[in-house]
């Protein structure tokens, strides 16, 4: 079933996160006074749900023992097979690349709090996804941030919707503002 999956659900998800150019530019922090979203452990800064079944694409990454992103191309994706059990994971398959892979270049700056990665997801290569890793209680956390509906917001969850028998009904990108409010942007073609 899983290839059946990312054959459609996949040239759905790349034709549907198409749009003008868009980058994040920097993460920003929480408005004076508004809490901040939780972070993520940096392993699963964040994720990708479908309505196809309980698994997940997370996008985690590779850190050494101070936070620092590993290798010129820290930020990876893998399967949360949660139809299998919480802790299952697969990587993902080469033919999974273009729904759910990341593009070739990643940038790693460092920021006064930790490191920023600069990703593009290949489905989705217009818009910068940019990944914050630092120390936070003694573990690497992250936080990941794009526009979302023309706001940075740290992305919270994408949710793509497939459709019978085959494509992508829409995507549902969710987030916080820096306000601390919620934001939402539905693609849909």
């Amino acid at each position: 079933m899983r290839q059946q999956d990312w054959r459609w659900a996949g040239l759905g998800l790349a034709l549907l996160l198409s749009s003008p150019p868009v980058l994040a530019g920097p993460a920003v922090q929480a408005a004076p006074g508004v809490k901040a979203p939780q972070a993520r452990a940096a392993d699963s800064a964040f994720f990708i749900a479908r309505s196809t079944n309980k698994n997940q694409v997370h996008y985690g990454i590779r850190v050494d023992g101070d936070c620092r992103p590993q290798g010129d191309k820290p930020v990876h994706a893998y399967w949360r097979m949660l139809e299998k059990g919480d802790k299952a994971t697969e990587p993902l398959l080469g033919r999974e690349g273009p729904a759910y892979g990341l593009g070739d270049v990643q940038q790693v700056e460092a920021t006064p709090s930790g490191w920023r990665v600069h990703i593009r997801l290949r489905a989705w290569p217009e818009r910068t996804i940019d990944l914050d890793v630092f120390r936070e209680n003694g573990r690497c956390a992250a936080r990941a941030f794009t526009l979302l509906d023309g706001k940075v917001a740290q992305i919270d969850r994408i949710f793509v919707k497939t459709a019978w028998p085959s494509g992508v009904d829409y995507v549902l990108l969710s987030g916080t503002g820096q306000d601390g409010r919620s934001l939402r942007e539905v693609i849909k073609k």
